[in-house]
């Protein structure tokens, strides 16, 4: 039987690991995702993409009573019409979302828009800002409010403090659509170790109406969801084992 959709003011997050990817969630693959899937130079990049795309696929099948295979996505860019646009379910009122960072990979679906995001903080590969200073980063895509509380957290603390600013940032801005089209330096969230809010944004709609959480990602990693509606709970599932089922 499949899976009821997420209730009104309810999402769900699917994690599952890049090392999930199998050679045979290609044939899942329609021709724009193969293409991209095939542009990634790094094997760790080439997994990322394929698990979230096929989890995502496998999820949103669950609801709509449909075979992964039959998913289709459309990626069309609302600014320029080419196929990199954020990805959309049409014809069954669900929102999804997909973030991967490190070894982690998310798919988040809600009734209402819906945008999630990941980020590895500890064992990165590559610093923050190439130098591993999170305030010269901070200085590009956090307000002055941002970036003064950034200063007042310890040093030790920085990196994940600037991270989970930026998940919460990310998630809002994937929710919208725009991704990392949006000026994030205007997409004013809580730095501090408080509740997760948005505070300013620079769209018609009051910020408060967005909901803001961030989530139980695995160790070593923070992660945020954001709806552009009410969401009073969510639910995570087992994208791994979901992943594991797919013939």
């Amino acid at each position: 039987m499949a899976p009821a959709p997420p209730a009104d003011g309810t999402a769900e997050v699917w994690w599952a690991h890049r090392q999930d990817a199998a050679e045979r969630y290609l044939a899942l693959l329609d021709e724009t995702e193969r293409r991209r899937w095939a542009a990634y130079r790094r094997d760790a990049d080439r997994e990322r993409f394929l698990v979230g795309c096929v989890l995502a696929k496998a999820a949103l099948a669950g609801y709509a009573g449909l075979r992964p295979a039959d998913v289709r996505f459309d990626r069309t860019c609302r600014q320029c019409g080419e196929p990199h646009g954020k990805p959309a379910f049409a014809g069954y009122g669900l929102g999804h979302s997909v973030a991967h960072s490190g070894d982690l990979v998310a798919v988040a679906v809600a009734g209402d828009p819906v945008g999630v995001d990941v980020e590895q903080v500890d064992g990165r590969s590559h610093p923050l800002g190439g130098d591993g200073d999170p305030e010269s980063l901070g200085r590009l895509v956090l307000s002055a409010a941002e970036q003064d509380a950034l200063a007042q957290v310890p040093s030790s603390g920085r990196a994940r403090a600037f991270l989970t600013a930026w998940t919460r940032k990310e998630a809002v801005t994937k929710a919208t659509g725009d991704g990392l089209r949006a000026a994030f330096s205007e997409v004013v969230v809580a730095v501090d170790a408080g509740p997760p809010r948005l505070a300013a944004w620079p769209y018609p709609r009051d910020p408060g109406e967005v909901t803001l959480l961030d989530l139980d990602a695995a160790p070593g990693y923070v992660a945020a969801l954001a709806v552009l509606g009410r969401c009073a709970a969510v639910a995570p599932r087992d994208g791994s084992a979901l992943l594991a089922e797919l013939p």
